[in-house]
């Protein structure tokens, strides 16, 4: 049997040091982004996107994108701090706040987490498309538009 290779978490060769953590105000608050999103949640809901995790799937792999941003992970002999994270559901559930807005951040904390830009592109094309299959998705759906998201059949709030 043949390798497929080794397919551990790389190392970075070029981190520009930091001065500042990343942060966002939700519901007046400001939280501080900690830790980074695993593999399995990005690619959750990239398939989503492809329409092939939908409802409640969909909303667990939102809220733990959101969860592994505000969790600092366990380091040597330290555990893991959630305290971030704690604050800002306690927050969302003492708010009430909305589904989508829920969903929204998760998507910029998805994007940010990519580095990715976390804003639309212009609708203007340099030349044509660099893939052959087309999408299911219109090119005026946003992440926060109603038409995009594969959560419709089921709701995390």
């Amino acid at each position: 049997m043949a390798s497929l290779g080794s397919f551990g978490a790389a190392k970075r060769e070029y981190a520009p040091a930091e001065t500042e953590p990343d942060t966002f105000e939700f519901c007046g608050e400001t939280f501080t982004v900690k830790g980074t999103i695993p593999g399995m949640v990005h690619l959750t809901v990239a398939a989503a996107f492809s329409g092939k995790v939908t409802g409640v799937d969909f909303a667990a792999a939102l809220l733990e994108a959101i969860r592994y941003a505000l969790t600092t992970p366990a380091a040597g002999d330290t555990a893991e701090d959630e305290s971030e994270w704690l604050r800002f559901y306690e927050l969302a559930v003492e708010r009430d706040a909305p589904t989508e807005e829920l969903r929204d951040l998760a998507y910029v904390l998805v994007g940010n987490d990519t580095g990715r830009p976390t804003v639309r592109r212009s609708g203007s094309s340099t030349g044509s498309s660099a893939t052959s299959t087309s999408s299911s998705f219109s090119s005026s759906d946003t992440p926060g538009s109603p038409g995009s998201s594969p959560d419709d059949a089921g709701s995390a709030g």
